[in-house]
């Protein structure tokens, strides 16, 4: 990686060099409010729990439980390397945006050989792990508790319908709140704090303890992988997409700093947000971000600002992947027979005939909205997430955008959303749910290769040395690549023999 850093000059400059995309005005950095950890909560949270929110679908509620329902707790400990590698990732690209005020994928935009390139390079992979799944699997829970069982082949419509109804949802929530991400906190906190507190509650009085260490043993069982003899040939697909998702995947990761953006860290509260179409009229975006000067003040402030980013990934975000990833196993493995495969119409809870036997029919229903509320927090984050991924690209990334007045962002935001929507409403007439899970997390695995090497370059360039990540951090975003290249590589061998072997 080049060492060729851009540093802010001193006090009187006005622009510092900003690679592809024009230069960066110079500020002062606004100071946090005074760091307390109880205050944290108070003070600055949210990003993470958007994040968390958009997160705990998929690898905790889907492909975890896949994984326990066929291998035991044994390979949880992918899930372990997995959500600290990236909350490595989560942590750097946030840095880049306390100092710039923009978004990571700005960032990129800003590489040579340009905002063009990169933007059709991120578009067209992005494109193909983009399936809206997760409103899909969560249709079948509601399914389920329309029908009275869990849905099979022949009741594919009325899972479609009800996934259409999902999506559209996801559409309402994002439409209101002035910023969009305001809605978007307390919709996702409402549904996180409902969700662990069900799962909490259930594990504690209906699971032995003997599951619990199972789980927790798993955890730290590195390099485990199943026997011949206790399953056949390893599912690497089902693997590289659990180790995909265990956490956010794809670039949900770098995702999270449009969600640091709006919420107003670092030089962020210089630039804006991006407005919704009903209440928003008073929010402007700004095209650029501004830097701020290398002086003892403001390198005081960036320190106390990297302190609400380690609270939020760290204590926030890491902490509610392992919970989130923790509590649906345990049902799995407490009742889930050992070696059952999911189904693609029952993939939302298929814990639930388990804890009804045991329960009673109360617990089949409230298992069942639990896996809703699940799958529908994390298809709003990804309703919301494409769209301002692709706003970001074209809002800073190209001229002819950079033209339009501050307060017209949701023009370009909204367009893209519809066509996200109807995109959506095809790919769930000719696609089964849990197929599209695991080609979103296929894809999603090797776009951590590329943000991972791609944040690093970013941070080593475009960052005075002053803030720029130290070496074993550095050390941590190679070895993120490395070990979703090896995942990927694994799917893609298995996949090839599967068509053609």
């Amino acid at each position: 990686m080049a060492g060729n850093v851009n540093s802010v000059e001193g006090p009187d400059s006005e622009k510092v060099d900003g690679g592809c995309l024009p230069d960066w005005e110079v500020a002062d950095l606004p100071a946090p409010p005074p760091y307390r950890f109880g205050r944290a909560f108070r003070s600055v949270l949210g990003p993470g729990i958007i994040m968390l929110g958009a997160s705990i679908g998929s690898g905790e509620w889907l492909l975890g439980p896949a994984i326990t329902a066929q291998y035991g707790g044994r390979l949880l400990w992918i899930a372990t390397v997995a959500i600290f590698l990236q909350v490595l990732l989560n942590t750097e690209a946030i840095r880049y945006t306390i100092y710039t005020g923009e978004p990571m994928f700005s960032g990129y935009m800003r590489c040579k050989p340009g905002a063009p390139f990169w933007a059709f390079f991120y578009s067209i992979i992005d494109f193909f792990g983009i399936w809206p799944g997760w409103a899909m699997t969560a249709a079948t829970a509601i399914a389920a508790a329309w029908l009275g069982y869990m849905p099979q082949d022949v009741d594919q419509n009325t899972v479609r319908t009800f996934a259409y109804l999902i999506f559209f949802a996801c559409l309402g929530i994002v439409l209101f709140g002035g910023k969009i991400y305001n809605a978007l906190e307390k919709v996702q906190l409402f549904m996180v704090v409902w969700i662990i507190g069900y799962l909490v509650i259930i594990d504690l009085f209906m699971v032995p303890p003997r599951v619990w260490w199972i789980v927790i043993k798993g955890f730290f069982s590195f390099g485990s992988l199943p026997q011949p003899e206790e399953g056949g040939e390893i599912n690497w697909l089902l693997l590289g997409a659990f180790a995909a998702y265990a956490g956010s995947g794809g670039l949900g990761n770098v995702s999270i700093t449009n969600y640091v953006r709006d919420k107003g860290w670092g030089m962020s509260s210089l630039v804006g947000a991006i407005p919704s179409i009903i209440g928003g009229q008073q929010v402007t975006l700004s095209h650029l971000g501004k830097v701020f000067r290398i002086t003892p003040e403001n390198l005081q402030r960036f320190r106390e600002w990297w302190k609400y980013n380690r609270f939020e990934q760290y204590y926030i975000w890491v902490i509610g992947c392992f919970i989130g990833m923790a509590l649906p196993a345990m049902l799995t493995i407490a009742f889930v027979p050992a070696g059952q495969a999911v189904d693609q119409w029952s993939a939302a809870a298929f814990q639930a005939d388990g804890l009804a036997a045991k329960g009673g029919r109360i617990f089949w229903y409230l298992t069942l909205l639990c896996g809703f509320w699940v799958l529908f927090s994390t298809q709003l984050g990804g309703v919301d997430g494409v769209p301002r991924r692709y706003t970001d690209i074209i809002w800073t990334g190209f001229s002819r955008a950079r033209k339009l007045e501050e307060h017209n962002a949701k023009w370009i935001y909204y367009p893209i959303l519809i066509l996200y929507i109807v995109w959506g409403a095809v790919a769930m007439y000719l696609a089964k749910p849990f197929f599209m899970i695991l080609v979103s997390a296929t894809v999603g695995g090797y776009l951590l290769v590329i943000t991972s090497l791609h944040t690093l370059y970013v941070n080593r360039k475009f960052l005075p040395k002053e803030i720029q990540p130290p070496l074993w951090r550095q050390i941590g975003l190679i070895l993120c690549a490395l070990f979703y290249g090896i995942f990927g590589t694994l799917t893609m061998l298995q996949t090839v023999r599967t068509l053609f072997g």
